[in-house]
C-alpha cells in the first residue's frame, strides 16, 4: 500500500521551527526568495552561489544577523513551467528585517570580497530574476536535514477560522509521526509554518508543511509500515478519521519538490 504524505489526500478522499539541531530555533521567522534562472544560466547561477551568495551568507551568520541559509533547487517541476528554479531560505534569530545596501556592504567586507554591493546585485541579476519573497514563521518542527536531501513542500490553503486548529492538529498528530519517521530513517525532518507576509484570504496559501527525505526514491517509495507506525504512535486514534479531519482543516493546494543544494550555518 503506497502511503506517504504526498498521497494521503488522494488515499483518504476516497497529505524554510527546528528542534533536533542547533541550526535554527524551535520557532522563528524565515524568508523564502524564489529565483527564476535566465536562459542557459544554470552553471553561472551555481558559480554565483558558490563564489558570492554562500560567502556573504556566512558573513551574515557569523555576525549573528542570520542563523542559517539554505539553497534549494527545483526537482519537480522543472523547466519553464516551474515558478521557482531555486529557493533561498534565510533564517532569522529574532524578527525578520530588510537587508539593504549598507548591510550588504558590511557582509561583503566581512567576507573579504573585492566587490561592491552593486557588483553583487548585477552578478545575481545577470543570471536570475527574483520572482517573489515571502516571510514565514515556523510553528513546530522535527529538523535534521543534510545537503542532498529532498524537501517536499506542501502549500496549504487554510480558512481564517481554521488556522489555530490546523496548527494544533499538525502538532498533535504529525509531529509525533515525524519523530518516528526520522528515528526509523524514513525522513530527515518535518516542519509546519504559517505565512506572515504577504497574508490575507486572497493569497494562494496560508501555511506550508515541509517533509524532508534522504532521497527522491524515499519520497515516492511505498511505506508498508506507515499505518502500523501510526497506530504505534497514536494507539488512541483511528487512522482514516484522523486524516479526514486534516482534509476539513486545510486544502493541499500545491506540492513541489526541491533538493537541498547548500547549507550555510555558524562555523
Amino acid at each position: 500500500m503506497r502511503i506517504t504524505r504526498l498521497f494521503l489526500g488522494v488515499a483518504i478522499t476516497l497529505v524554510f521551527t527546528f528542534n533536533l539541531t542547533a541550526q535554527q530555533p524551535s520557532t522563528g521567522f524565515h524568508s523564502v526568495a524564489c529565483f527564476k534562472l535566465k536562459a542557459d544560466s544554470a552553471a553561472d547561477f551555481q558559480k554565483f552561489e558558490t563564489e558570492l551568495l554562500h560567502k556573504v551568507a556566512q558573513a551574515r551568520i557569523d555576525d549573528g544577523e542570520l542563523t542559517a541559509l539554505y539553497v534549494l533547487r527545483a526537482a519537480v517541476p522543472q523547466g519553464e513551467s516551474a515558478e521557482c528554479d531555486y529557493l533561498v531560505i534565510s533564517f532569522f534569530p529574532k524578527l525578520p528585517h530588510l537587508f539593504g545596501k549598507d548591510q550588504l556592504q558590511a557582509a561583503i567586507n566581512k567576507a573579504g570580497l573585492a566587490i561592491t554591493p552593486e557588483d553583487y546585485v548585477n552578478r545575481r541579476n545577470a543570471v536570475s530574476k527574483v520572482i517573489s519573497t515571502a516571510i514565514l514563521q515556523t510553528q513546530d518542527s522535527v529538523w535534521a536535514p543534510k545537503k542532498g536531501d529532498y524537501f517536499q513542500v506542501s502549500y496549504m490553503k487554510v480558512a481564517p477560522g481554521n488556522v489555530d486548529d490546523w496548527i494544533a492538529y499538525e502538532k498533535k498528530v504529525w509531529k509525533p509521526l515525524a519523530e518516528a519517521l526520522v528515528k526509523d530513517g524514513k525522513q530527515d525532518g518535518w516542519s509546519v509554518n504559517l505565512q506572515a507576509m504577504p497574508f490575507g484570504t486572497d493569497t494562494p496559501y496560508q501555511g506550508v508543511t515541509v517533509d524532508v527525505y534522504p532521497s527522491m526514491e524515499a519520497a515516492f517509495s511505498d511505506d508498508p509500515q506507515f499505518v502500523d507506525r501510526f497506530k504505534r504512535v497514536h494507539p488512541d486514534m483511528e487512522f482514516g478519521t484522523t486524516i479526514e479531519h486534516f482534509e476539513h482543516l486545510r486544502t493541499q493546494s500545491m506540492v513541489r519538490m526541491f533538493s537541498l543544494e547548500d547549507i550555510v550555518t555558524a562555523q
